[in-house]
């Protein structure tokens, strides 16, 4: 796999993170790289020399960006709602996280999209491309160097995003301490984004109680 590839991988990656804020579909969606041609040469690959390290196509949509990229869907929101809890003392946003944990679990980002809002953000733009773009980062180097092996083994749609990884490989537990660590990474880069959102949302309402007041 060429250098030229892993761009590539990463550029499709930002697009789709790009769109999906603005509402739109990208090319990374999941429905459209389920049973690609990489995914099945990989596989007879990790098959047929009972080892994963040395695939054809190490750095694709599958091993890079929904296994380390989309817990909790598009744009690492489970890391988001982490930072709520942990973070925040707005009730709405509170009320929002406690709606949009089971989801994000299971990585289905619409609540939280549609709740805050992410969706249309610019506050969320940066965090929201940024941080799956650090994790595939990482996972990158460690596949590269041979940590962890490429993510090539089916995994159910649905599963909760820290597992893929380690389902992915066969039950490989350092690819499962990377997915953790990748999560705790968004959890710091969404905070400072989170917290600037919430003294937006409470110098506006002020502002409105201030304006009535008068």
């Amino acid at each position: 796999m060429t250098s030229h590839s892993l761009w590539m991988t990463f550029a499709l990656a930002a697009l789709t993170l790009l769109l999906e804020i603005l509402g739109l579909a990208g090319p990374y969606q999941e429905r459209l790289v389920t049973n690609s041609s990489t995914m099945t040469a990989n596989l007879n690959y990790a098959l047929t020399h009972h080892s994963a390290y040395h695939v054809p196509y190490p750095y694709t949509a599958n091993t890079l960006y929904h296994a380390f990229g989309t817990f909790g869907g598009t744009g690492m929101l489970l890391a988001l709602l982490i930072a709520i809890y942990i973070g925040s003392d707005n009730h709405n946003y509170h009320v929002v996280a406690r709606w949009s944990l089971l989801p994000s679990l299971f990585n289905s980002n619409g609540p939280l999209l549609t709740g805050l809002p992410v969706l249309y953000n610019p506050i969320y733009l940066i965090p929201f491309i940024l941080a799956p773009l650090v994790n595939m980062g990482t996972a990158a180097i460690a596949i590269a160097l041979h940590w962890i092996p490429p993510v090539v083994y089916p995994v159910p749609i649905g599963t909760p995003g820290p597992l893929i990884a380690f389902i992915g490989t066969n039950g490989n537990v350092v690819a499962l301490g990377l997915g953790l660590i990748n999560l705790a990474l968004s959890v710091a880069i969404y905070l400072p984004f989170m917290r600037l959102a919430e003294a937006i949302v409470r110098a506006a309402q002020q502002s409105v109680g201030g304006d009535s007041n008068a």
